[in-house]
């Protein structure tokens, strides 16, 4: 028999998480012990909103899980700032949010609070492990959830559930599927034919494309393109990048807003940035994102693809003609 404690901790650890965040309290006492014997580095803070913000930190720079824990009540609470923060920036935390002792929930009691109230509305997964055997499935659900969806999970275990037994027999993991996603093959026709026809394109590249740097740059490339970023893709768009010309809106350049306007097509790539007022008429617009709800949500767009920036354009590129006017770059 194995405690719920250490079965939670060990599924995280499992699942790659390497620190968890948070204070130590009452009803996580149990839980803060199993990670003291375990691989997971527990790390002091002196408030949970630092908690929540230096787990969706770690996460959103290493793409890894990442843990933050706080006791029932005020401690728990004191993390919404920092996880809301880090589920609108997709970074896969796991928050366990314990609760008070099940004989005293529904009473009153000084310290409870509906944690799944309070948590379900910023997040990609919300539930409460409410008997023993379903530790360390409800965990693995929960890490896979952040870490596939991208976003913060949490877990609402009451304080007393920790020291409960069982027999952990079944042998839940998480799992990290690495799919490729492109448009279908006449959307791509449609859209070489648009971008072909065009004068000038504009790139404007978004957090979505932070694994597409090369494909960026053979694209800017082939259509005589300048990028523009958005200030969450500023690491890895801006160095060492010639056709690179820096952010639109509010924190943007005159190059970046010019570009924009002159351009006949401005292509969208992996964003979702969110200030209308700087995007040109609908006619011009093309948005390709892996998340169809994002399509057409911050402008109306001409053309919506749904598909990983990387893949859209490697299969796209043969579908161009080169653009031999650089003018507008």
């Amino acid at each position: 028999m194995t405690k719920v404690s250490d079965i939670v901790v060990d599924a995280l650890v499992e699942a790659g998480a390497k620190r968890c965040w948070g204070i130590v309290g009452d009803t996580i006492n149990h839980f803060t012990d199993a990670v003291r014997r375990s691989d997971l580095r527990w790390v002091h803070v002196r408030h949970e909103e630092a908690g929540g913000l230096a787990a969706g930190g770690e996460a959103y720079f290493t793409g890894e899980l990442a843990v933050c824990a706080g006791t029932c009540g005020p401690g728990s609470l004191h993390f919404v700032n920092g996880l809301f923060e880090s589920h609108r920036n997709d970074a896969p935390v796991v928050l366990i949010a314990s609760d008070v002792a099940r004989a005293e929930v529904g009473l009153g009691f000084p310290q409870e609070v509906d944690q799944r109230k309070v948590y379900e509305q910023h997040s990609v997964f919300c539930e409460y492990i409410s008997h023993p055997d379903q530790a360390r499935r409800i965990t693995v659900q929960a890490a896979q959830a952040a870490l596939t969806k991208g976003g913060v999970a949490v877990v609402i275990v009451n304080g007393d559930m920790f020291e409960e037994d069982t027999k952990d027999d079944l042998p839940w993991s998480v799992h990290r599927p690495k799919s490729r996603l492109r448009p279908a093959d006449e959307e791509l026709d449609a859209l070489a034919e648009k971008l072909n026809a065009a004068g000038a394109v504009t790139i404007y590249a978004g957090i979505g494309a932070r694994d597409a740097k090369p494909q960026l740059e053979a694209l800017a490339k082939k259509l005589a393109a300048p990028i523009a970023h958005t200030s969450r893709s500023k690491e890895f768009i801006e160095p060492d990048n010639d056709y690179n010309i820096g952010m639109i809106g509010i924190l943007g350049n005159k190059a970046g807003v010019e570009a924009v306007d002159a351009a006949d097509v401005m292509l969208c790539l992996g964003t979702d940035f969110a200030y209308t007022q700087f995007y040109p008429g609908p006619d011009k617009i093309v948005q390709i994102d892996r998340d169809p709800t994002h399509i057409g949500r911050r402008a109306p767009v001409g053309m919506g693809l749904v598909g990983d920036v990387g893949p859209t354009i490697e299969a796209l590129l043969d579908r161009l003609d080169q653009k031999d006017d650089t003018s507008h770059l």
